[in-house]
């Protein structure tokens, strides 16, 4: 009787050209940073827009 083995073809760890190719989809540090300084911006410019949001409610109510 034959033994059915467990290896997968389609995910072998040692294809040296498959691990060549996610190295190169991998993302770079300048990308990294890219990234993380444009989420930071964006979370800046949007606790300002809260900001100056309230401060237009509170004049229109009259809150000085």
């Amino acid at each position: 009787m034959a033994r059915k083995q467990d290896y997968d073809w389609l995910d072998d760890p040692f294809d040296d050209k498959k691990a060549a190719e996610q190295q190169k989809a991998r993302m770079g540090t300048g990308s990294k940073v890219a990234v993380g300084l444009g989420c930071l911006a964006l979370f800046i410019v949007l606790c300002a827009l809260v900001v100056l949001t309230f401060l237009a409610i509170g004049s229109v109510v009259g809150v000085h």
